[in-house]
């Protein structure tokens, strides 16, 4: 870790957050595993186009109890993917925590430290906003180090910042997905409203 921040994989609250990654959805709608998760209360659950098909953020208050979700009731409502933690959780700017109605949540491999290009990206690009906006966190996932969170008002101008996040320094390869969120976000059990 790098010798600026004091990031940990706990965060504020107590809670670990791990984020879940589905890539093939096993129950016969995409709607049906949202709402099976959302009856959970997960934090964050959404479908997505692009390197995975539904995304979910998640929190439990320890490892044991995220595991015997992964195994119970997040395996009963229909996920089967990759779970990552989110080892920066104790940062205030966490993919999504919050963010604009359209989105993309892009994988990068790094070249360099991730926690180093995590806090440089929190430092100089990211657009945190009041509301929680964009964000990113450093990932124990197989193929990338960060998971970064944009958004922007139009899907043009989210293309925009995907091509300028891929610019930044020290991002490598990366996979990246979208979506707009209104009609399609659960957020504690919530739908999003359509606008």
């Amino acid at each position: 870790m790098t010798e600026g921040r004091p990031y940990g994989p706990v965060r504020q609250d107590g809670l670990l957050e791990a984020y879940i990654f589905e890539e093939t959805v096993t129950t016969d709608r995409i709607a049906d595993l949202k709402s099976g998760l959302a009856s959970l209360e997960v934090p964050f659950v959404a479908q997505f186009v692009g390197h995975f098909s539904v995304f979910s953020r998640v929190t439990a208050e320890n490892m044991k109890e995220l595991q015997d979700r992964i195994d119970g009731v997040y395996r009963d409502a229909g996920l089967r993917s990759d779970v990552s933690m989110n080892l920066t959780a104790s940062s205030a700017a966490a993919p999504k925590r919050g963010s604009p109605d359209y989105c993309a949540l892009v994988c990068a491999r790094t070249q360099a430290d991730p926690f180093g290009v995590q806090e440089a990206l929190e430092d100089s690009f990211l657009d945190l906003g009041d509301d929680g906006g964009e964000g990113a966190a450093v990932i124990n996932h197989a193929d990338f180090d960060v998971l970064v969170d944009l958004g922007a008002d139009d899907f043009g101008a989210l293309v925009e910042r995907v091509k300028a996040l891929r610019a930044q320094p020290n991002i490598g390869r990366t996979a990246t997905a979208f979506a707009y969120l209104p009609g399609n976000a659960y957020r504690n059990g919530e739908l999003q409203p359509l606008k």
